[in-house]
């Protein structure tokens, strides 16, 4: 998964002056590259793109330069630009698409770093893509196909991861479920509807400036309502740690859970990741355990795309495109 393919400049004589140029500058980038100088080979590289835009070469390997200095969004970004490009080859659009996954695959070992795990499933599965998209154009690549077996592989251990943290959520959820509906029972109700119609911990006068306050217009007013504003998200949860002073993200006087974009950055909380409760949590064991098979994956990966290219032998791969 380490490996990642450099286009070269072949062509010793060009017409053009700016070509001309825009080569000299691939040329010196690709020795500061090989050198393993790759802040210096990616400002020769943008240089050149700046000389002529539509160079492919400055362009690719300009996203190599951000992948080897560990920049895998950006690096993700160029390469996926140039796979909407026209009149590509077959073979450099496949080497484009495995750059591609490479890059995918490597920011997927960063949300697993993070315990993100939610996110570096989604990143695997587009990696999972671009690798079949490159063998689409080159069916015969040997690194594709082995970088492929080693992204479902690792899917199959983040879903099992995400279903054994769903199980335990659930199994969690029910108990305070149960605890909260004891908590409940305990309490002095004529107390209860006085302070806290809705039990979600908010006090009533912290819900309404009036009897009538419906932030979400459902009829049901706020102190009543266990989702003030309609957004899927709990009152509870979004009132923060402290309901009884509820947490205001953009400081707009409007508390989270009346506010359907409660960090004022244009996405509905309903669809913001950075609002929505984190369901998935993961453990700093399974983390390294995830990292660890990750490593484990890709030198059994090296190891096989040597002996295999050694070989010379056709690797067969389960088609499902």
């Amino acid at each position: 998964m380490n490996k990642i393919y450099l286009i070269l400049i072949i062509t010793a004589f060009y017409y053009n002056v700016f070509g001309q140029k825009e080569r000299k500058l691939i040329r010196d980038g690709n020795k500061l590259y090989f050198n393993m100088k790759y802040p210096e080979a990616e400002s020769l590289y943008k240089q050149a793109y700046n000389f002529d835009t539509t160079s492919l070469e400055a362009n690719f390997n300009f996203g190599d330069a951000l992948y080897k200095q560990g920049k895998f969004e950006n690096a993700e970004t160029e390469f996926i630009k140039l796979t909407q490009r026209n009149n590509i080859s077959k073979e450099n659009l496949s080497t484009i698409y495995y750059n591609a996954g490479n890059s995918q695959l490597k920011q997927s070992e960063e949300f697993i770093k993070n315990k993100k795990l939610e996110e570096a499933i989604k990143t695997v599965e587009k990696s999972i893509e671009s690798y079949k998209n490159s063998l689409r154009n080159n069916p015969s690549d040997i690194d594709s196909k082995y970088n492929l077996a080693l992204a479902n592989n690792l899917l199959k251990e983040l879903k099992k991861q995400q279903q054994q943290q769903n199980q335990n959520q659930q199994e969690n959820q029910n108990k305070d479920e149960e605890s909260d509906k004891k908590d409940k029972e305990n309490k002095d109700k004529d107390q209860s509807k006085s302070n806290d119609d809705d039990g979600d911990g908010i006090p009533n006068d912290k819900e309404k400036k009036s009897q009538n306050t419906d932030t979400d217009k459902d009829k049901t007013p706020d102190y009543k309502d266990t989702d003030s504003d309609n957004d899927g998200i709990p009152d509870n949860y979004e009132a923060g740690k402290d309901p009884k002073n509820p947490k205001d993200t953009d400081k707009d006087g409007q508390a989270d859970f009346k506010d359907i974009d409660s960090d004022n950055d244009g996405i509905p909380d309903n669809k913001d990741p950075d609002a929505l409760p984190q369901n998935v949590q993961m453990s700093d064991k399974d983390a390294q355990r995830l990292l660890k098979y990750i490593e484990k994956m890709d030198n059994e990966t090296n190891n096989k795309v040597k002996l295999e290219k050694a070989n010379n032998h056709k690797i067969p791969v389960d088609k499902d495109w």
